[in-house]
């Protein structure tokens, strides 16, 4: 199930191997013949300045077994994609979540906490990391008609793959056939109780990962997965299981704004002004045709994305502080005269 393109990159004595789970600095790896713990070098430890260095889920790596048969990771082989979050409570670097996708699902349920704007949020952020992505729907048993909420979410997702499932009933499941396969790696991502393992037992035939019930004031989830996890389907498919996540701070998001909002810079080129904000401005051709509440996503994103960018980018850093000198700068002087 390793990728013979990964197993050509790793001369022997060295071996190819797969993350496929991690617990702070223990991984768990796969080779061809089986899995095992390993552990970083202490090289590959030291030149390790960020988060997105070190191994994720679905990484591919090189590694050697020590005299004493401990595996020792001493190489990231090269990725295809990583998709990654900004670290929670205003952190600026990376929280790499997945590696090596073909495709990442956006998983949300179709009960009372259905959010189109969260949807929009994780398609920023593929795009922006050149993930491709779909959407997937959960839980369509607890609706009568599941089609309003897929129109909804075709209305955002700009052409990707819109599919509808029950677990439960292993209804639609047939859907993912054409993203499956022995050199397929999918990933689902979205909040706590949308099914995410609930959906993976159902692919998997067995219940392999544990899920929980959701809280009934609000169809809210408990976390269930707490850690990454790359299994195996009977196809070859590799399939990674996230933790829910309630927080999912934006990371390099500007390019992935642009083309998850595809439809804003479409419109903006028949506005009167070419400098237009798409606010107030009279005749703006995006404010009159785009519903308010995409506008004022699009919108609250875009924000987010700047001040990433400004945490980040020593360059816009610098110009927003000269920003507020001057503001101050004027302040002050208005209050001496």
């Amino acid at each position: 199930m390793i990728s013979q393109f990964y197993v050509a990159l790793v001369e022997p004595p060295s071996i190819c191997a797969r993350v496929i789970a991690q617990n702070r600095d223990a991984y768990t790896v796969q080779t061809e013949e089986k899995e095992f713990f390993a552990e970083l070098s202490g090289a590959f430890r030291f030149h390790a300045f960020d988060p997105q260095d070190l191994p994720a889920v679905g990484d591919y790596v090189r590694l050697r077994r020590d005299p004493d048969d401990i595996a020792v990771i001493e190489e990231l082989l090269p990725r295809m994609n990583l998709f990654a979050r900004r670290e929670v409570y205003g952190g600026h670097l990376l929280q790499p979540i997945a590696a090596n996708l073909s495709t990442l699902f956006i998983t949300i349920a179709v009960n009372r906490d259905f959010n189109v704007r969260r949807i929009e949020r994780y398609l920023v952020a593929a795009t922006a990391f050149g993930v491709p992505a779909a959407v997937i729907l959960t839980k369509i048993d607890l609706v009568d008609d599941v089609s309003p909420f897929i129109h909804e979410v075709k209305e955002v997702a700009e052409g990707l793959p819109v599919l509808a499932v029950s677990s439960a009933e292993h209804a639609g499941l047939e859907a993912l056939a054409p993203f499956r396969g022995p050199d397929c790696t999918i990933a689902f991502v979205g909040s706590s109780g949308v099914g995410k393992s609930t959906l993976i037992n159902a692919l998997l035939g067995s219940s392999v990962l544990t899920v929980n019930e959701i809280r009934a004031g609000d169809d809210r989830g408990r976390h269930t997965t707490t850690s990454r996890m790359l299994l195996y389907l009977n196809d070859g498919t590799a399939i990674i299981d996230t933790p829910g996540m309630r927080e999912f701070a934006l990371a390099d998001a500007s390019t992935g704004i642009n083309l998850a909002f595809a439809d804003v810079a479409t419109i903006a080129d028949a506005c009167r002004f070419r400098d237009c904000r798409h606010r107030d401005e009279p005749g703006c051709a995006v404010t009159e045709a785009l519903d308010e509440e995409r506008l004022q996503s699009f919108r609250k994103l875009e924000r987010e994305a700047a001040f990433e960018a400004r945490k980040t980018d020593p360059r816009k850093a610098a110009e927003e502080r000269k920003k507020w000198k001057t503001i101050h700068r004027a302040n002050r002087q208005r209050e001496r005269f």
